[in-house]
């Protein structure tokens, strides 16, 4: 059900004043209507379901966070979720710095979000009690776009396979306790956990390194080679665990473990102030392309350029409905262009990709 579907509904049941703000809690617990309609929206039984923004508030010491970001350790804080301008879910949590380039680069660094054991924010969510949040990498418009053009990556990866990890955009305040730091609102997302993800997946995270990629199931993988070059994502390794999780299906006649990526800010589709390529790659920027997968049977990348160009509409039209400022818009529209005329042409797909292979 839609977001003003509920607010009418609690408006009309319970005649609440725009200005009050209720607890989902004693609602949900008291109310079989207000179960009903909560129990009618997708996204209460299947967090990454929903496509509307999440509005959350997190208080805390903020300053102390920054301050303290290469400490890695956790402090207290308190979550709003706004189910709607009348009905909340309130939180207390604990938050910590995550990321490791991130934290050396952003102001801001991405946090994790720890909630107490069976008291995530809704039920389903109880189960892993920990959830990643990017936020904005420092202040200003350019670093807002850059967190939309990540969770945008991941939106398209989204469209070729499930085997890739679900976001959830989020408006997010961020109000400091002690009032060191002025409140600041912006954009970030929640990422899926490996565990979520591989719940979903009917498997098992597994941490082993030295994984070679042509060991890992071989669509996923051509999948994910596509996408690193539609993307012009250099940053990652299989082996290395480097911006990769690795899942083993629980079904015994799926024997490769399968290998999933995430952390696209160094893309050249995002193509960030403080993204560099690698120097051993021989390019200037990161947005030029560099096919980067190992040599495989070369009909998975050929079923992996299929699914990409069935997705080719639903990604241009993502886009176009996008957050995104109409230059950003062009600029995405201009590096997908030449992304898929490679795709579309035997000849530029041969030379770009199948015969830049690595042995």
């Amino acid at each position: 059900m839609k977001k003003l579907s509920l607010i009418l509904f609690l408006e009309l049941v319970y005649s609440i004043a725009p200005a009050q703000v209720y607890d989902f809690d004693s609602l949900y617990k008291h109310d079989e209507g207000f179960q009903t309609v909560v129990a009618s929206r997708p996204d209460f039984t299947d967090f990454f379901a929903g496509e509307e923004t999440l509005r959350i508030t997190i208080e805390s010491d903020f300053k102390n966070l920054i301050k303290k970001k290469f400490d890695g350790e956790y402090q207290p804080a308190t979550l709003t979720y706004f189910i709607s301008d009348t009905v909340a879910i309130r939180r207390d949590i604990t938050i910590k710095p995550r990321g490791n380039m991130r934290r050396r680069t952003c102001y801001f660094p991405p946090i994790m979000l720890n909630f107490p054991k069976k008291e995530g924010i809704m039920e389903q969510i109880s189960e892993f009690d920990k959830m990643k949040m990017v936020v904005d990498c420092k202040k200003g418009e350019i670093y807002d776009q850059y967190l939309l053009g990540e969770y945008y990556a991941y939106k398209i990866y989204n469209l070729i396979t499930e085997y890739s990890f679900r976001v959830r955009l989020v408006e997010l305040t961020m109000k400091d306790i002690n009032d060191d730091m002025k409140s600041l609102t912006s954009h970030a997302y929640i990422i899926e956990s490996v565990e979520q993800l591989a719940k979903r997946l009917n498997a098992i995270p597994i941490e082993t390194k030295n994984i070679r990629d042509q060991y890992t199931e071989l669509s996923t993988l051509a999948n994910g080679y596509l996408f690193h070059y539609l993307i012009g994502n250099t940053d990652w390794s299989i082996p290395a665990l480097h911006n990769y999780k690795i899942i083993k299906s629980l079904d015994p006649t799926v024997p490769r473990p399968y290998a999933i990526p995430y952390d696209f800010d160094y893309a050249g589709i995002i193509n960030t102030n403080y993204a560099v390529p690698d120097e051993h790659l021989g390019i200037e920027s990161v947005r030029d392309r560099v096919y980067r997968g190992v040599c495989i049977d070369q009909k998975y990348l050929l079923d992996a350029a299929q699914n990409f160009k069935n997705a080719r509409e639903t990604i241009y039209s993502m886009y176009e409905k996008s957050l995104l400022e109409s230059s950003q818009r062009k600029s995405t529209k201009s590096y997908l262009d030449e992304f898929f005329r490679i795709l579309n042409n035997d000849n530029s797909f041969r030379v770009n990709i199948l015969e830049q292979c690595r042995e």
